[in-house]
């Protein structure tokens, strides 16, 4: 069905459910997490860092990219994004278990998920 990409591996998986688990089970403390549905794109990458994540979604090669949005986040929280430190802006943080729903929502429908707020980029 999908390919979750982690740093320092590749995982294919069949179900909505085993992507999820694998999600949880190989994340690290600091992570840098690809997920699509077996195409390039749409696709997902989601930045954690501990209890709190940062997503973006790709719509398309040449469409248009969306950051998470959380403007009752005040905490400034640093990720690992394409092998280098990345400290977005405090309104980019939600939490690592939103993001997780994020993914579920992205693989049920192929689209940009709708449990949160997202900024256009």
């Amino acid at each position: 069905m999908g390919l979750i990409c982690f740093t320092n591996s590749n995982n294919n998986f069949r179900t909505i459910d085993e992507a999820l688990d694998i999600i949880r089970s190989k994340a690290q403390d600091k992570d840098e997490i690809w997920v699509s549905d077996g195409g390039k794109y749409p696709c997902i990458a989601v930045c954690i860092n501990g209890d709190f994540a940062g997503i973006t979604f790709f719509e398309s090669e040449d469409g248009n990219m969306y950051l998470s949005l959380n403007k009752d986040n005040q905490v400034k929280i640093d990720f690992i994004a394409g092998g280098e430190e990345w400290l977005p802006d405090p309104d980019v943080v939600i939490s690592k278990e939103l993001a997780i729903e994020c993914v579920r929502e992205f693989l049920e429908t192929g689209k940009r998920p709708e449990c949160i707020e997202w900024q256009e980029l």
